[in-house]
């Protein structure tokens, strides 16, 4: 299923409505109302398609959309909306909250991403509303790159980026149609309880504040969010898992010694679960245990 199609399962939304219909219901009119009162009335009119439109014309910096010195390089629709200046104030008193009332740094209550949070609770809201996902869902982390000083900054040397703010992800596998985000403060902010791995708290908290457990969902990811602890809390609310166990994290020792030689591992344990897993050799002969499955036995 594509984008397109998608988009035709929003709700109210008609077959041959034009796109601007599908903006609408994510970015709904009051929102940008709001931010232009937040933002002393210095958001233009045509502030929002610069910044879509930057998405699709990638450049290294700002000013190069309004250079006029290369031919090859110019692209004149940014100069027609508005000056370089005009748009660098905007992008500067650009506003989602009242930031007079935000907590200050030293604050209890501070948070780092008060400034956006409004927003993304927002589209959260949003994600859910129009959109009925398929059975098989995936969690993952997502680095948004960023150059600026923030306690948020997270080095990942995998990610293209590297530097950025980490969002925990939960989509749609088919489509990656996105369901619940979550971003990252760092340790200072978001600690990991005692006793318990950061990957399966992230699990579940996408999961509940997505209100789609206990209606027989599966959840992919990959080795990070895996664990036995992860698996028998989302079965418990009928929400199954499929994820790559590292050789580390306690599993049951008669899949941890198993050794097949081909093909997959059929195991079932006291509490009620059935267990189908596969070893796989990835580099430097390390071994993972694919966990493929974890389904509850009714008798």
């Amino acid at each position: 299923m594509d984008a397109i199609n998608v988009l035709m399962l929003l709700r109210g939304i008609a077959r041959d409505a034009a796109p601007i219909a599908y903006f609408y219901l994510l970015f709904s009119i009051d929102l940008i109302k709001e931010s232009k009162s937040l933002s002393n009335k210095l958001t233009a009119k045509g502030s929002l398609p610069s910044f879509f439109n930057m998405g699709l014309i990638r450049k290294v910096s700002i000013e190069e959309y309004w250079n006029k010195h290369s031919p090859s390089k110019s692209t004149p629709w940014f100069r027609c909306m508005f000056s370089r200046n005009r748009f660098q104030n905007i992008l500067k008193f650009l506003h989602l909250v009242d930031t007079k009332k935000l907590p200050k740094r030293n604050d209890p209550a501070y948070r780092p991403s008060q400034r956006f949070k409004p927003l993304l609770d927002f589209v959260n809201r949003k994600f859910l509303r129009f959109y009925n996902p398929r059975r098989e869902l995936a969690v993952d982390e997502f680095l948004v790159g960023t150059k600026g000083k923030t306690s948020m900054l997270q080095y990942i040397p995998s990610k293209r980026s590297r530097f950025g703010v980490k969002f925990w992800m939960l989509v749609e596998s088919v489509t990656g149609y996105v369901l619940q985000m979550n971003v990252y403060h760092g340790k200072r902010f978001d600690p990991t309880p005692a006793g318990t791995l950061q990957g399966t708290n992230e699990v579940m908290n996408l999961m509940k504040s997505s209100n789609l457990l206990g209606k027989s969902f599966h959840v992919f990811a990959d080795s990070f969010f895996a664990s036995l602890n992860l698996s028998k809390k989302l079965l418990r609310e009928r929400t199954y898992l499929t994820c790559t166990m590292r050789k580390n994290r306690p599993m049951p020792q008669m899949i941890k010694n198993a050794r097949p030689q081909k093909g997959m591992l059929f195991i079932r344990d006291k509490d009620k679960s059935f267990f189908a897993v596969s070893e796989t050799t990835i580099e430097k002969n390390q071994s993972h245990w694919c966990l493929l499955s974890i389904i509850l036995l009714i008798h």
